[in-house]
């Protein structure tokens, strides 16, 4: 997910992170991480993050966003050629017809603070999928456009006045296309009276104490699901996982507690927040930062 982009890197550092993570979780070889090793190696400059996806007593390890410390139309073509060379496979054709709609023509890369991409690679090869995500920030003519193609929701109405919006795009590697829509709430909005009563009003009272535990936090709307993910940087991501009482989690964190990370980020469901078993959920772990160069 968007992270903090500011401390110029080491040379091959986050393929390091990788490899560590690969190393961590036993993962094997899945197509096409191979090429997204590439990408890394020549975007060195760029921060990663790792994450693992826990669902009940499975745990997909094999997951990486990566982004750079600008934004223009240079990084988001180095991301698109990306794409393009994991559809040089025989049988992977991304659909673009939604992200060609977002940005149209013209688009004011002036408007965007940050790109991320990333993937989520699994052994079911149609569930595998590429991310790409733009950071818009007062820019509500787009906004209205990823609306349109997310589709018009009464919670996602009472939160629009924030200007500051994630806007998500997964392709499957078969074919598959999908939008999420995340407004974001910085510290200082969470204290606010009027956000804490916008909140209350799409938030069940069980999500809304969840979000002590968190710096900032990104509320997401996807297609074609009336659940919302919740989204949070973890002010203290040891007591918060040990407090989940998962054993995949509690393996993850094992591993990243001795770690230099500069954030950790959980993301949960408000639906599994409410029926009070938490077996699905994601951690991120920002492991460098962008140079702004």
């Amino acid at each position: 997910m968007i992270t903090d982009t500011n401390v110029l890197i080491g040379h091959n550092q986050n393929l390091y992170y990788l490899a560590q993570h690969k190393r961590a979780f036993d993962i094997g070889y899945i197509y096409p991480l191979d090429i997204f090793e590439s990408f890394v190696e020549q975007q060195s400059d760029w921060g990663i993050e790792c994450s693992c996806k826990i669902e009940q007593d499975i745990l997909y390890p094999n997951r990486f966003n990566l982004f750079p410390g600008k934004v223009s139309s240079l990084e988001v073509n180095l991301v698109l050629d990306f794409f393009r060379q994991v559809e040089a496979r025989v049988g992977v054709k991304f659909d673009y017809q939604i992200i060609q709609q977002f940005l149209g023509h013209n688009f004011d890369f002036s408007k965007v603070a940050n790109i991320v991409t990333g993937v989520d690679f699994r052994k079911d090869f149609s569930a595998s999928r590429l991310k790409f995500w733009f950071w818009i920030d007062g820019y509500p003519e787009k906004l209205e456009t990823a609306i349109s193609l997310l589709g018009e929701r009464e919670d996602l109405r009472v939160l629009y006045s924030n200007p500051e919006w994630l806007v998500g795009f997964d392709f499957y590697l078969n074919g598959k296309s999908t939008i999420e829509l995340y407004p974001q709430f910085s510290p200082e909005q969470l204290g606010q009276r009027e956000i804490k009563l916008k909140l209350a009003k799409v938030l069940s009272p069980q999500t809304l104490q969840f979000l002590d535990a968190f710096s900032s936090v990104l509320i997401g709307f996807t297609q074609n699901n009336p659940d919302r993910l919740l989204y949070g940087y973890l002010l203290n991501p040891s007591k918060f996982i040990d407090n989940l009482h998962n054993d995949l989690a509690n393996r993850v964190h094992a591993y990243y507690r001795g770690q230099p990370v500069f954030n950790t980020m959980v993301c949960l469901s408000e639906k599994e927040l409410l029926t009070g078993s938490i077996d699905k959920f994601n951690l991120y772990y920002q492991m460098s930062n962008a140079s702004s160069y």
